[in-house]
């Protein structure tokens, strides 16, 4: 059958629409433009920022708390005093183990009934010498066995004193136990005992985290996991939900960290991708765990030819 010119011309004009059409609703990767040396890959599925550091702090025995050193919102550096329970047992047994620790008299007294012995003995052996008919081998050999007696009596005092002072070690420590300390830098961001309440041992008081770095986790698609390795430079800006109008200051920056954990584990979540973890520095505390933001990964060095991704200095966007 032959198509007249002016219909194949219609139809030629309808295939190009439908052409342009397709590719407007099916855009090539978003994001591919010059990006400078090296490539990128830009997360569009926000990564989760966490803690890395934090702890719900415990009392170390039970009693009941006296006061609370800090409040919600306190900064405290590590071993510093957060609070503490009520201790005056424990100081009254650290004051007894140091009596008993320092007492020395059973020491004195064995030396001294020693010296006695000895004395006695060496009377007798000086007059067994003159004769028998002054002293008896068996008073010498008595004597003998009274020294043995005064020696034993000495290394017991001496075993006393330092069992006394392992004592007051434990006295000690079981008073230290009464204060409740921080594990490590943080800001304690949630109260959860207050002055006069009881407490059991192990008992969280307070919870307490580290701002000073934190942790960004988020989804690499799986056919560029294999490019992303520890130690690669990333880039987070934050995305404030619920923000309207324009963006705010902190949205305008990026925060430089390093990937430093690639999940070898494939997500079970359609198995299309796999989790990488990156760490920030925080020393301003601008960044807060729970913030989600854009992460851009540099697919620099090691690993950056390992496998097929878009032409050296090309953008990867990736919408999941």
């Amino acid at each position: 059958m032959i198509v007249p010119k002016k219909v194949a011309a219609l139809a030629a004009g309808f295939l190009a629409l439908l052409s342009a059409a397709s590719l407007a609703q099916n855009p090539t990767p978003s994001g591919r433009t010059p990006a400078g040396a090296g490539d990128v890959l830009v997360l569009q599925e926000p990564a989760t920022l966490e803690w890395i550091q934090k702890a719900d702090v415990a009392a170390l025995r039970e009693g009941v708390i006296e006061k609370m050193e800090l409040e919600i919102g306190a900064e405290v550096q590590k071993g510093g005093l957060i609070g503490k329970l009520n201790d005056r047992m424990a100081e009254l047994a650290v004051a007894k183990a140091k009596i008993a620790a320092k007492n020395v008299g059973a020491i004195l007294k064995a030396e001294a009934q020693r010296n006695l012995a000895m004395s006695v003995l060496a009377r007798s052996q000086n007059l067994l010498k003159r004769g028998i008919d002054y002293v008896s081998k068996e008073e010498v050999a008595k004597n003998v066995a009274e020294l043995e007696v005064a020696d034993a009596m000495k290394t017991e005092a001496v075993e006393q004193v330092e069992l006394n002072k392992a004592e007051l070690a434990i006295a000690e420590r079981t008073f230290e136990e009464h204060k409740i300390t921080s594990p490590f830098d943080g800001v304690i961001y949630e109260l959860m005992k207050h002055p006069g309440e009881s407490v059991r041992a192990n008992e969280a008081v307070v919870r307490l985290g580290n701002l000073n770095k934190l942790r960004a986790w988020a989804y690499v698609p799986l056919e560029y996991a294999s490019r992303v390795k520890e130690g690669q430079r990333v880039e987070l800006q934050l995305r404030l939900q619920g923000a309207r109008g324009e963006k705010q200051p902190i949205e305008q920056k990026r925060f430089v960290g390093k990937i430093t954990f690639v999940d070898p584990q494939i997500q079970p979540v359609a198995e299309t991708a796999v989790r990488v973890y990156a760490d920030f520095e925080n020393p301003t505390h601008e960044l807060r765990p729970g913030f989600r933001s854009t992460m851009t990964i540099f697919l620099t060095g090691e690993g950056a030819a390992a496998a097929p991704a878009p032409a050296v200095g090309a953008r990867i966007g990736v919408d999941r």
